[in-house]
C-alpha cells in the first residue's frame, strides 16, 4: 500500500515536471499524443510497481492509495518542487549564459580583431601598392598612349591589306 502511495507521487511528479517542459503547440493533434505517450508510460510503471509488490492484483485499496499519494503529493510537495525546478532552470540558463560570454570573449572577439587587423593592413598595403604602381606608371604614360594608338591602327592596315589580297578582280 505504501509503495502504491509512492506510486501516486510519482504520478504527481512526473505530471509536474511534465506540464512545466512541454511545448504546447497551436495545433493540439501532436498534444493528444504526447499525452497519451506520457500517461500509458505512467500506467507501465503503475503496473510495473503493483506487479513487483502483489503479483499484479489490482484491488480498490490500490486505485485509493494511488489517488491518496497523487493528493499528497498535490498538497504538500508540489509548490516545493516547482520552486526547485525554477532554481534549477535559473542556474541552468546563467551557466549557459556564462558559457556564451566566455565562447565571445574567449573566442568571437579575437578573431573579429585580428579580421580588422588583416583587413586595415591590407587596406594600407593595397594603396601604397597604388600609389606605387602610379609613381611607376607615370614616366611610361606618353609611350604607351603612343603604343595604343598605333597598335589600333595596326588592324585597319591589316584588314585593308587582306582586303586587297583576296579582292583582286
Amino acid at each position: 500500500m505504501m509503495t502504491m502511495i509512492g506510486a501516486g507521487s510519482l504520478i504527481g511528479l512526473n505530471l509536474t515536471v511534465y506540464d512545466r517542459y512541454i511545448i504546447r503547440s497551436k495545433s493540439s493533434g501532436w498534444r493528444w499524443i504526447t499525452d497519451g505517450i506520457f500517461w500509458c508510460v505512467q500506467a507501465f510503471i503503475v503496473f510495473l510497481l503493483l506487479f513487483q509488490v502483489n503479483g499484479g492484483e489490482w484491488r480498490m485499496y490500490v486505485l485509493l492509495s494511488i489517488v491518496c499519494g497523487f493528493a499528497t503529493y498535490e498538497a504538500c510537495v508540489k509548490k516545493i518542487i516547482l520552486s526547485t525546478l525554477t532554481v534549477i532552470d535559473n542556474i541552468i540558463k546563467w551557466i549557459g549564459r556564462v558559457i556564451v560570454f566566455i565562447f565571445s570573449v574567449l573566442i568571437v572577439t579575437p578573431v573579429l580583431m585580428i579580421w580588422r587587423l588583416v583587413r586595415a593592413v591590407g587596406r594600407v598595403l593595397l594603396s601604397s601598392i597604388l600609389v606605387v604602381a602610379g609613381f611607376l606608371y607615370r614616366p611610361f604614360d606618353s609611350f604607351l598612349q603612343y603604343s595604343l594608338k598605333k597598335l589600333a591602327f595596326f588592324p585597319k592596315k591589316i584588314k585593308k591589306w587582306l582586303n586587297l589580297l583576296y579582292n583582286r578582280e
